[in-house]
């Protein structure tokens, strides 16, 4: 199994716009130490930022991105900046997080401290734009002296930014590469590299530390983003090691990700890599026990160093089978209160399932849609082929083969609502074949999505057909989309996804 990294960050939600500015002077605080971080803790709370970019000749939206707590995936919001420069935004933030602000092209990496009002000064005319491409942790790419931080935190924010900022000075391999790590042929290769690059990062860190002085929150932040992100360079790498052999060995090799990244640092949340680390720690555990005949739980408890770590994962475990349609009954509700014992995430994972509840009584949201559930009984993909586009003859089809439980087709799904938009009323129908998707939490799915109109048509074949017929139309995993002419002919098993519109548009429009 392969882990895919995150999908770039902007590319992520919705994003949801807060205003206006602020007339607020602002005011730098004392250099009076604060106390450290200390465990995670979850709490309903919210962060305010207000900025200005001086000597800005265009205003594009100031965004905020980070990690959901809940869900484990990367949420955005945004404020208008006006013409002058100006911007306030204020977000929920139940928990210290690790934060990516962007303007434009440029980034900035920071923390944000529940609570808190973030003061933003930049002078546009010195912002280096480049997107972000450090491995280990994305940065502001910014001159020290274009941005400044003010407020409450200032010297955390600055201190952050500075050292993110000089630390592009020190020059490693792209560790982040899969390519550059196919160059390893065991694990405990692998993991020795790793390991000399993590001490290499710290006693730069060490050196930085001792000259500047920085205060404990800007140690334990920097720290956590070092740590981890060597952490979850090792588990991903895990994924891709071939054979039951990495099994045999990998007690040795856990001893690594422990001695680097383990909760016994205490703050590693502070780094959003962090959730990577300990999902995929859960996963290996899941892989071992199916691969070796054991109990994945066993293998686990050996794992984690704290209960927020089976927590959160026993967390995400529930709001991804809520992502794919899964509406719980009182008694698997029962059995998610005695594994989330935090209080916020549990009241999280309730509303989640209350709006299924809601959800999956409504079906007038599919009063629209087609649905074609009954079929003769074939035995070829090509006989399968022609009988599920002849009732479409005279129109363009774009066929997307996908599953509830498949997260980029559910990501795709996000831009089919303006294609779908474009193409209303013309001879073009968007047609959907899921695959290994339970009923209730297929239609619930469907619903969420909003894979609906009355140019779509799901069709749901029997599990054994639909096999048949993805062994010749599937290429390279789920999602695969189809292009099928007004004949019925196959155009390409390689038609445009969903998130180049541009490129599918004028696909389809030379079938029209």
């Amino acid at each position: 199994m392969i882990r895919t990294l995150k999908l770039p960050l902007f590319l992520c939600l919705p994003l949801p716009l807060f205003s206006q500015q602020s007339d607020k002077s602002i005011n730098i605080q004392s250099r009076k130490e604060p106390p450290p971080f200390g465990p995670l803790r979850f709490r309903e709370d919210s962060v305010t930022i207000i900025g200005e970019f001086k000597n800005s000749v265009s205003s594009p939206p100031f965004m905020v991105i980070f990690t959901n707590w809940v869900t484990r995936e990367q949420v955005n919001y945004a404020a208008a900046v006006d013409a002058s420069g100006k911007f306030r935004m204020k977000f929920p933030l139940p928990a210290e997080s690790s934060i990516i602000m962007k303007w434009g092209n440029a980034y900035f990496g920071n923390v944000a401290v529940p609570g808190e009002t973030i003061y933003l000064h930049a002078d546009a005319n010195a912002i280096v734009e480049q997107v972000p491409q450090d491995s280990a942790g994305i940065v502001a790419h910014a001159e020290r002296q274009a941005v400044r931080y003010a407020g409450k935190n200032a010297r955390l924010h600055n201190e952050i930014h500075r050292y993110m900022e000089v630390s592009q000075s020190l020059k490693l391999p792209r560790y982040a590469d899969f390519d550059w790590g196919r160059q390893f042929k065991t694990m405990q290769q692998y993991s020795d590299t790793m390991a000399s690059l993590f001490r290499i990062k710290m006693r730069y860190f060490e050196d930085y530390n001792k000259k500047h002085r920085l205060e404990a929150r800007s140690r334990q932040f920097i720290e956590a983003r070092i740590r981890y992100d060597i952490g979850s360079r090792l588990t991903q790498q895990y994924f891709v090691m071939p054979g039951k052999d990495k099994y045999a060995g990998d007690d040795i090799f856990f001893q690594t990700v422990d001695t680097i990244a383990s909760q016994r640092f205490g703050t590693g949340y502070l780094s959003d890599e962090y959730l990577v680390v300990i999902d995929n720690i859960r996963d290996h555990s899941e892989m071992k026990a199916l691969a070796l005949r054991l109990n994945a739980d066993s293998i686990y408890e050996q794992r984690y160093r704290h209960p927020i770590e089976k927590i959160l994962t026993d967390t995400w475990k529930t709001s991804e089978k809520y992502s794919q349609g899964f509406v719980y009954s009182d008694s698997m509700l029962k059995e998610v209160r005695r594994k989330v014992t935090d209080t916020f995430l549990l009241n999280r994972l309730y509303r989640q399932n209350d709006s299924l509840k809601a959800l999956d009584a409504d079906d007038a949201i599919l009063a629209e849609t087609h649905f074609i559930t009954e079929f003769p009984v074939m035995k070829s993909a090509d006989e399968i082929f022609a009988h599920i586009v002849a009732p479409f003859k005279g129109k363009v089809i774009y066929l997307d083969i996908w599953g509830t439980w498949c997260p980029p087709c559910r990501k795709m799904m996000e831009y089919m609502p303006a294609i779908k938009k474009q193409y209303a009323g013309k001879d073009v129908v968007f047609l959907y074949l899921a695959q290994n998707s339970p009923e209730a939490a297929w239609k619930n799915t469907i619903k969420q999505l909003r894979i609906t109109g009355p140019n779509v048509v799901h069709y749901r074949m029997p599990a054994m057909m639909q096999q048949v017929f993805e062994r010749q139309y599937l290429t390279g995993g789920y999602p695969s989309y189809l292009l099928i002419d007004k004949e019925g002919k196959l155009v390409t098993k390689q038609a445009p996804w969903p998130w180049a519109p541009d490129a599918l548009y004028e696909a389809i429009d030379k079938l029209l």
